[in-house]
């Protein structure tokens, strides 16, 4: 008997039209589709053929946009050109280097020497208590890890 109720969203002719018409682009593919991205992926799932259709749809989308940057580069863009050897001539110098100064142009402060003045001599044996007691736990449980992963070796 043949099975009745409504057409199914998703065939692999609807499904490979929009996937061409998105550029290969799931998402948007999918939206065109009227389903859920997830959808669309576990139906590209089933299908491997399809899912190689939507790979090979997404490499032309690539060269298509790598040719319009050589296209750029050869017209003279030069914001075009500083990106593509930002990108792509880092072996032969072109990074773009940030100068990251402090406060008047001078070195920048690494650490920060905290001000403890307004802090009365039990406070900073209670802070200094804290930090000894961080340290030690931190120690504990590092030399806890160790002895795990040496008895794991051990028993292999």
């Amino acid at each position: 008997m043949a099975k009745r109720g409504r057409r199914p969203k998703l065939t692999i002719a609807r499904a490979k039209e929009a996937i061409e018409q998105a550029g290969g682009i799931r998402t948007i593919a999918a939206q065109k589709l009227n389903v859920h991205r997830s959808t669309l992926h576990s139906f590209l799932n089933r299908h491997p053929a399809l899912q190689a259709f939507a790979d090979e749809v997404e490499e032309v989308l690539k060269d298509i946009a790598e040719a319009k940057v050589i296209q750029a580069i050869r017209a003279g863009d030069m914001q075009t050109v500083r990106w593509y050897l930002e990108l792509k001539g880092k072996d032969r110098g072109y990074v773009r280097r940030i100068e990251q100064t402090g406060p008047g142009g001078g070195p920048m402060e690494v650490q920060k020497k905290h001000d403890l003045s307004g802090y009365s001599d039990e406070e900073i044996e209670q802070m200094l208590a804290i930090a000894e007691a961080r340290e030690k736990r931190d120690a504990l449980k590092k030399a806890e890890v160790h002895r795990e992963s040496r008895a794991t070796l051990k028993a292999a």
